[in-house]
């Protein structure tokens, strides 16, 4: 491309190299001509004869000026810039989109769909956008901290009670609420951030970029949770550091820790002066129940160890790109909440000036009217029942044709071993915990499932089936279907 790039400049110089040399050569012509005629004059005749060759004169100057600008316009600034790599789940979804096949699953992108595979407008959001539209809609700018109804809602959603010292503004849903939090704590707390070494992809984008140092702790040993790591890691974590937790749904496994287990860790983190910060895109997604899937975040309040949430309503509203989120900061008094409000609004200011109003308008709407707040509670049951429904069915349509646990490979034994010695390891691993059986596929919660599938395997479904996942196995149930889930199955059966 370079070569290719020089050539080209080098044409372009020498044609205009050759149209100056016959300008040159016509205004030496032109000097002859104005010099033979003014011989015979007095010099005030001479220099008005000569004028047309001075005139020439300059063009050719100016000629050659502009002719050195544009040889310098082709040399490209960026030259050296290489394309960046795909987006992890983003690039999946490209792929499938160029994927010509008529039978092609996708099960890249955390985003709801029925069961006929479509995108779901549901009910109160709609009426609460019809009454919105047909209202007095006006189209003036938020304060930079946000809608400050929708604030105090979104704050009383998640805690279940009023508090004097919460910091809530509105954040560009969860990605923005993330980066705006990440941004304010790294210059007035502290930027050494714990993050699960197993987690969402873009987190690690985020935290790079708000300039924090992002240390990973252990969460998963396979499929399943790895407690007694996870302790150990953060037991030996910077005392006062930032430490980033999955409210519920936990993306992208869908393991979250038991009720105990939140307990203890709320002790840890209290005894580590840890500031945890809940990243909670799926409220209500993993339960159904608001009230119960926000419970770690409230424990954490109890105890007080001044919590901090970003919150996403993009799945649960189904608000994907209205980008409606917020940023929920627990203090320790009234006027410190004041202070880290302001704080906040002024690092908006200057990352995005002020949040989008549409989306956040929809959210209050729905949780000031008592009527549509039931109707969407409603609407988290039917969303993360169908999800466990096609979890239920996934498991029934792999044991069918299967007939044993099917991804004891992804544990460390051979695929092609012996069904005696299997069994015998797998009772063995399956006695200490190292061993999940398929019902891990029902025991995970939320939208997304760590199936255990390896590069290879997601690779081979890709090519041979057109299914597609993310490389590290994690497969969004919500692109799981009635029609689509028994290919899937003997997809998946076809590749262990």
């Amino acid at each position: 491309r370079a070569l290719a790039s020089s050539t080209d400049c080098h044409r372009h110089s020498c044609t205009a190299t050759r149209r100056l040399k016959r300008s040159c050569i016509a205004a030496r012509i032109a000097l002859r001509i104005a010099s033979s005629r003014a011989a015979a004059c007095d010099t005030q005749a001479a220099i008005a004869v000569s004028k047309p060759y001075f005139a020439i004169a300059a063009a050719v100057r100016h000629a050659i000026g502009q002719s050195t600008t544009m040889a310098a316009m082709t040399t490209s600034r960026f030259d050296t810039l290489q394309a960046p790599p795909k987006d992890p789940i983003l690039g999946v979804k490209e792929e499938f989109l160029a994927d010509a096949a008529t039978d092609k699953i996708n099960l890249s992108v955390g985003a709801y769909r029925t069961d006929e595979g479509q995108p779901w407008v549901l009910p109160p959001v709609a009426e609460a956008r019809k009454r919105l539209i047909e209202g007095k809609l006006e189209h003036e700018y938020l304060p930079s901290t946000g809608l400050k109804s929708y604030c105090d809602r979104v704050d009383l959603l998640l805690r279940g009670k009023t508090s004097e010292t919460s910091a809530t503004v509105q954040g560009l849903s969860g990605t923005g609420g993330l980066r705006l939090c990440f941004e304010f704590l790294r210059r007035h707390h502290s930027p050494t951030v714990y993050v699960p070494a197993v987690t969402w992809s873009n987190h690690w984008n985020v935290l790079r970029d708000a300039g924090c140092d992002a240390r990973p702790y252990t969460y998963l040993d396979g499929i399943k949770l790895d407690w007694p790591k996870l302790v150990a890691d953060l037991e030996q974590a910077e005392e006062g550091a930032i430490i980033l937790l999955h409210l519920c749904a936990h993306n992208p496994s869908g393991v979250d820790p038991s009720s105990e287990q939140w307990r203890e860790l709320c002790a840890l983190c209290q005894r580590k002066r840890f500031l945890p910060v809940f990243d909670s895109a799926y409220l209500g997604f993993a339960s159904g129940d608001v009230d119960k899937d926000a419970a770690p975040f409230r424990l954490f309040c109890e105890n007080g160890l001044q919590p901090w949430a970003c919150i996403s309503f993009s799945k649960n509203f189904g608000l994907y790109s209205e980008r409606a989120g917020a940023v929920v900061a627990s203090c320790a008094s009234a006027r410190e909440a004041s202070a880290v409000r302001g704080h906040l609004g002024k690092l908006a200011r200057a990352l995005y000036s002020n949040p989008p109003a549409f989306g956040a308008r929809v959210v209050d709407a729905v949780l000031a009217d008592a009527a549509l707040e039931a109707r969407w509670r409603e609407c988290l049951v039917v969303m993360s029942g169908r999800i466990a429904d096609m979890r239920a069915k996934l498991r029934s349509a792999l044991e069918a044709r299967t007939a044993r646990d099917w991804f004891v490979h992804c544990v460390g034994i051979k695929v092609r071993a012996s069904a005696r010695a299997i069994d015998a390891t797998v009772s063995a691993r399956w006695r200490d915990g190292r061993c999940p059986r398929r019902s891990h596929i029902t025991s995970q919660v939320g939208m997304f499932s760590y199936t255990g599938l390896n590069k290879q395997q997601v690779l081979r479904l890709r090519a041979e089936h057109h299914v597609y996942m993310l490389e590290s196995g994690r497969l969004s149930m919500a692109g799981v279907t009635s029609s689509n889930v028994e290919p899937l199955a003997a997809a998946i059966a076809a590749v262990l």
